[in-house]
């Protein structure tokens, strides 16, 4: 049976050793920089080179989250200061989001291993497997993956699997959200998401609402939990159990590694059969650790994640989106201002417990502990709302707290040894240390003749014993003593001192590197042909339905459209590119956000179609497709274009790198960068995007599943109709401010994307838009009527082409062009 890794997140120093103690296998933690935890309790550089040491002298790997994307100066003037130290102290493996983070490191800290985070929306071994060469040595799958898809995976690629099976999802795919960062400036993608999920917000069917105000909180999913699904999970593939809590206590990365570890093991060493049997004659025990988990932190309860629905409303937090505690009792009877609450759990001393209808109407503290099935009384005060029937739930389980802290942080837990003093009179004492293959050897002073008493074997054993300060704990000490010999306990002492240093030397020396490599200059990045002003710059239009594919076609000012893949059916999509091509312009299919297997196969069954010689070129947005063009349409011998697209995030010449080794040199500028960053940069992207609404995100959940009730298990689905409100054309969010975010749902791949309620327009800064050099400026047009789509179009060519002056779009924003991302 292979190792399963048990992976705990540490959001501080006291999580990582609680971790630790609770037997993880490997931790993951941040740094002052570049974590996708801005806002936990990151280490400094001092204490993150003390925690490498410290989680291998426990014989614990620890990873270093780089997960967050960089800018030009943060990657050629700070990373490789930032990483060298950890590199050389033995940081075991570094987790990245940014594929020029992913370039630099594989180039400059060679033998580094390499995790590709999930916030690289990673869904399939073919995706994942192109950044193989370039040093990745695992990959975090998407959370929204399920069981099979997982399969799938592990048949098709030998890096490593990690997943997550406990903890807090996101609504959006990971990597792929700008909600945050479009709202205020905090960006996901640098570790300081607003979290704006988890606002309440109106759901809006052809201007109906579709929610209650009990079902506000439509983008705030349930945390997820899996340990009655270890077998499924194992079996599966996934080589490591990645648990989410970088933001939350120690208690609770001590307590959910625990449970893991205790099922994990269980599963390991009774194998399937056994264990499935053993499970049987123990569901009450299951359930108890399940209530645990739930009293750690939970959101409306758990559910299994996207390991077994697709999506669906029993997925999501719908009425609170925060920790929702434990049903412990309901209240009984209310009389003057008091309440008797029928217990249904035990409570303890200084739980907070929380009477609810819908919503917390009282909060309170326990004072004595009381038994599940006897009553519980407590003060109301005047006025109360608290009524018979309403439900009581605890927030805070102050007793297995306390017994978490006691269990796991008050003391650390210490690594057995062996050890013997050989004892000589008139040679040096000597001291040897075993820890597993490591063998150390320390001498002390010579060993004089005792003129009385002579030092015996106790007292020996004694001091040499004491390792009580240290991370270590003697199982057995041999003595071995010749003569009679004197020896002062300070210096047996001191001899200890040194035999632990010696050892934990040892230990760590075993990890240490010598970086090779200074940080090099990048030379030779591909710059798309540089422009002179508007006379060599293309305008290219991308369109979401047919109408607006002819409004586009009608200005000879076009040079290329581009148009989503499911605009129409796979069978009626010649007929769109024959009419681009018969306009003078080029013709480029945006393939989808999201690529999963079921999209692959059927994009597979439809490559003459995407073949066809009217399609000049394709807009990646994942890896997937990249590969899929590569090994399924051989794109190489067609002489097609390839562009990605601006959520592929080439925000330093480091990633423009990695995307030119793969032999694309067509990019589109990031949305998050500010001017004078991407003048910074200048030359080195195909398109710029100066006219559309962002997507804020795309998410595999389904509003309309989550408004109907539905739960969607059916990984097959590949229909262009809606499966869902069919008759409902117009779906939106409306949120506390009033503003509107409209929704598209993408049936046949079965995911949505919710749009910003402002459009991006960059109409009236030209000179700063043609000093960055871009081949092309790009307007995208989403919801737009072909009335409103003409004018859009006929504003940007009067200004861009013939510099007249233009009134600026209605409702638009300028993004991040003036004031960027922290």
């Amino acid at each position: 049976m292979r190792k399963i890794e048990i992976l705990a997140p540490a959001g501080s120093m006291d999580s990582l050793k609680a971790a630790i103690n609770a037997s993880c296998d490997a931790v993951y933690i941040g740094g002052a920089k570049f974590g996708a935890r801005a806002y936990a309790d990151n280490l400094t550089e001092e204490l993150m080179l003390q925690a490498i040491d410290y989680a291998h002298i426990h014989d614990t790997k620890i990873y270093l989250t780089v997960n967050t994307l960089l800018k030009n100066k943060e990657l050629e003037h700070e990373l490789y200061d930032y990483l060298v130290k950890y590199y050389e102290q033995g940081i075991d493996a570094v987790i990245v989001q940014d594929t020029g983070v992913l370039h630099f490191i594989h180039e400059h800290f060679p033998g580094l291993d390499i995790h590709g985070s999930t916030q690289m929306t990673l869904t399939m071994a073919e995706g994942a497997n192109v950044l193989k060469q370039m040093g990745l040595t695992r990959l975090v799958t998407s959370r929204e993956l399920g069981l099979e898809e997982i399969k799938n995976i592990r048949k098709g690629t030998d890096l490593e699997i990690e997943t997550f099976v406990h903890g807090a999802l996101c609504y959006c795919y990971s990597g792929q959200c700008l909600m945050s960062s479009m709202f205020g400036g905090r960006s996901g993608n640098r570790g300081r998401c607003a979290q704006p999920c988890r606002m309440p917000y109106q759901l809006k069917g052809d201007n109906k609402a579709l929610n209650s105000d009990k079902d506000k909180y439509v983008l705030s999913p349930k945390d997820i939990s899996t340990i009655d699904m270890i077998p499924e999970l194992i079996e599966a593939g996934i080589d490591s159990f990645k648990i989410e809590g970088r933001m939350k206590r120690p208690e609770y990365a001590a307590g959910v590694t625990y449970m893991y570890r205790k099922y994990v093991d269980r599963y390991l060493e009774f194998g399937k059969e056994k264990y499935e049997s053993y499970m049987q004659d123990h569901k009450e025990e299951l359930n108890e650790d399940i209530l645990l988990l739930q009293d750690l932190y939970n959101r409306g309860g758990f559910s299994q994640g996207y390991f077994v629905n697709r999506n669906g409303r029993n997925m999501i937090s719908l009425s609170r989106p925060n920790h929702s505690g434990v049903h412990v009792g309901k209240v009984k009877s209310v009389n003057g201002g008091k309440a008797q609450i029928q217990l249904i759990q035990n409570i303890n001393p200084q739980d907070i417990l929380e009477i609810r209808e819908d919503e917390k109407l009282y909060e309170f503290t326990v004072k004595n502990s009381e038994k599940a099935g006897n009553i519980y009384s407590v003060n109301l005060g005047k006025g109360s709302p608290v009524k018979p029937g309403f439900l009581v739930y605890r927030t805070k389980n102050n007793f297995l707290l306390d017994q978490l802290g006691e269990d796991y942080l008050k003391e650390e837990v210490k690594m057995p040894i062996t050890g013997k003093v050989i004892i000589d009179t008139g040679e040096p004492i000597i001291l040897e240390l075993n820890y597993g293959n490591i063998h150390v050897r320390v001498n002390g002073d010579i060993i004089e003749a005792a003129m009385n008493q002579p030092m015996t074997e106790d007292k020996i054993r004694k001091q040499i014993m004491k390792t009580r300060e240290t991370s270590y704990v003697l199982r057995d000490l041999q003595i071995s003593i010749k003569g009679n010999p004197f020896i002062p306990v300070q210096k047996l002492n001191e001899l200890r001192r040194q035999g632990i240093e010696a050892l934990s030397e040892a230990i760590t020396s075993q990890y240490r590197r010598i970086a090779e490599h200074e940080p090099k200059e990048i030379f030779g990045v591909v710059k798309c042909s540089k422009n002179n002003g508007m006379n060599n710059m293309g305008i290219s239009v991308s369109v979401f339905d047919k109408n607006q594919l002819s409004v586009a076609c009608s200005y000879p000012e076009v040079t290329a459209v581009y148009m989503d893949s499911d605009i129409v059916p796979f069978q009626d999509l010649l007929k769109l590119t024959k009419i681009v091509k018969e306009s003078n312009k080029k013709c480029y299919i945006i393939l989808p956000h999201i690529f999963r297997k079921t999209t692959y196969e059927l994009y597979r069954q439809n490559k003459n179609i995407l073949e066809d010689n009217t399609i000049d070129g394709y807009i990646l947005r994942n890896l997937e497709e990249y590969q899929f063009i590569h090994s399924v349409m051989n794109v190489t011998q067609s002489g097609k274009d390839l562009i990605t697209d601006y959520n592929l995030y080439v925000m330093n010449r480091q990633a423009a790198a990695f995307w030119r080794d793969l032999g694309v040199v067509k990019l589109t500028a990031p949305v998050e960068l500010n001017y004078s960053e991407l003048k910074e940069l200048n030359g080195i992207y195909n398109d710029i995007i100066v006219y559309g609404k962002i997507p804020l995100m795309v998410s595999a959940q389904c509003l309309a599943k989550t408004s109907s009730g539905r739960n969607n298990k059916n990984y097959n689905k590949t229909s262009d109709e809606p499966c869902c409100l069919p008759n409902t054309d117009k779906i939106e969010l409306m949120d506390r401010f009033d503003k509107n975010f409209q929704v598209k749902r993408h049936c046949r791949e079965c995911y949505n994307t919710i749009y910003n309620s402002q459009c991006l327009s960059l109409l009236n800064y030209k000179e700063q838009v043609l000093s960055i050099e871009p081949k092309n400026i790009r307007l995208n047009f989403t919801f737009e009527t072909p009335e409103e789509t003409g004018k859009v179009i006929q504003s940007f060519i009067q200004k861009y082409v013939y510099n007249n002056h233009v009134e600026e779009i209605e409702n638009y924003t300028r993004g991040h062009f003036k004031r960027g991302i922290e």
